[in-house]
């Protein structure tokens, strides 16, 4: 919903917007977090309109948990509906659901367009594919992209070190794999193309994380090595080359800010470990937009809506942010943000669980902090949890000239970043299938939102 920010801003702290009874109803995903036969008393779980006590007791009177459910401490320590910035702004938002079209996909499957390989004595090994539509008229506007989910362990390529003060940023750098994000990727270009008779484009780095980093600078990436500079420098172009060819069959558009964009989007897939978090991983699906924790602090004074408090090229929307009708409060945490749109596709093999593939950023979880904070699902020491914001491959392939665009002034294709679980990479290849499908529905609904429905 596009609304006068400026005039909201300054109107919010003084009322808050009565939702209408048909806005966007989200009780029954809370209901579903519950552990069966819970009401939300004995397992401290929030839930709105309970008088239970222990919302409150159990979290020395904070209600914390309620904050987590998007949710707020009644007088009587209860969770009731929070009128929060996103719900005034955002809770008339419809999310159009793109249905699957039931087509029949003959002859319609990712085929390799680019394959840069290692060729030598005995040995020839492809190192990154670029796979899409052999018809690019056939193509969907999606772009996936999988960094981190290769398993090449070349011995020609030397093995990036955790603390090389040559390489390495102060924090060190990262040389495990995402495990299963490249076969959960395909599931998702899979079943776009069943659901929908399009193909999407897929980028995959075949090396492992210890050899090649894709979703780093150069330097970084690559330690200084030629092959695996060639690598990480063919993974790039391969991203770029796909949104070329989605720009030719779908064309750019103007947003209101006159800044022009390609019709589609980069999806950058991902895995953590979340170790720091309770239940031996966090099991939100992290979105990111390039936006941090504290950009997305409701808690934070003048820090609603985001548009305001978020400059017009921070962010990976910078496009589609200021398409009509949108904002970036509600794309990144409404109705139609991507989180809430597979929160409300979830899987059935998910929905016995409290919160596995549940979205963070979304309508249901709208502040990252906020979780990453609370103690029931944050175990750190110091009591901040790890929230992925989004890094390297959104950033720099938010615009088409990406290594050459220092100032974001030329044409935009928007990005986002889906951080996954590991209750959902290390489950069955049953649950992968059954994720990819309902990733494809939230993707293809978004895109068609966005920019209609000849997308996909």
């Amino acid at each position: 919903m596009k609304v006068n920010l400026l005039a909201f801003a300054l109107c919010c702290i003084l009322s808050h917007v009565q939702a209408d009874d048909t806005r966007y109803e989200r009780f029954y995903l809370r209901e579903r977090a519950l552990p069966q036969g819970g009401n939300g008393g004995s397992s401290g779980i929030c839930v709105a309109g309970s008088l239970s006590e222990e919302c409150g007791a159990k979290k020395n009177e904070s209600c914390g948990l309620c904050s987590a459910y998007s949710l707020e401490c009644g007088v009587n320590s209860e969770c009731v509906e929070a009128s929060t910035c996103t719900n005034s702004i955002c809770g008339g938002d419809i999310a159009n659901t793109r249905e699957p079209l039931h087509c029949t996909p003959s002859g319609l499957s990712l085929s390799i367009l680019k394959n840069f390989e290692y060729a030598d004595v005995g040995v020839t090994d492809s190192l990154v594919k670029l796979l899409g539509p052999s018809d690019p008229t056939m193509a969907a506007a999606l772009v996936i992209v999988v960094p981190h989910g290769g398993s090449l362990r070349p011995d020609y390529i030397n093995d990036r070190k955790t603390n090389d003060p040559t390489y390495c940023p102060s924090g060190g750098c990262r040389v495990s794999a995402d495990s299963y994000t490249k076969q959960i990727a395909e599931q998702i270009a899979s079943k776009f193309i069943q659901n929908y008779c399009k193909v999407p484009y897929l980028i995959i780095n075949e090396l492992h994380r210890s050899k090649m980093d894709a979703n780093r600078e150069k330097e970084e990436a690559a330690f200084g090595n030629a092959i695996a500079e060639s690598a990480w420098t063919k993974f790039h172009e391969y991203i770029n080359e796909a949104q070329t060819h989605i720009q030719t069959e779908f064309d750019t558009v103007y947003n209101e800010a006159s800044i022009e964009g390609v019709r589609g989007l980069v999806f950058d897939v991902h895995g953590y470990a979340g170790t720091d978090w309770h239940n031996e991983g966090s099991d939100f699906i992290q979105w990111g937009y390039r936006l941090g924790k504290d950009s997305l602090d409701q808690n934070a004074v003048n820090n609603c809506p985001i548009d305001i408090t978020s400059s017009s090229t921070r962010g990976s929307f910078t496009h589609a942010r200021q398409m009509p009708d949108e904002s970036l409060e509600c794309l990144v945490r409404g109705p139609k943000s991507l989180g809430q749109r597979f929160n409300d596709q979830l899987p059935l093999s998910l929905a016995s669980s409290m919160t596995c593939g549940r979205g963070l950023p979304s309508l249901d979880y709208q502040d990252p902090k906020a979780v990453a904070s609370d103690p029931t699902y944050c175990a750190d020491n110091d009591g901040v949890c790890s929230y992925y914001s989004g890094g390297y491959d959104v950033k720099v392939h938010e615009r088409m000239d990406w290594d050459n665009d220092p100032t974001f002034s030329g044409i935009h294709m928007n990005t986002v970043q889906a951080e996954l679980p590991r209750c959902i990479r290390f489950a069955t290849d049953e649950v992968h299938e059954e994720v990819g499908d309902k990733l494809s529905i939230a993707l293809c609904s978004f895109m068609t939102d966005l920019f209609g429905s000849d997308i996909c």
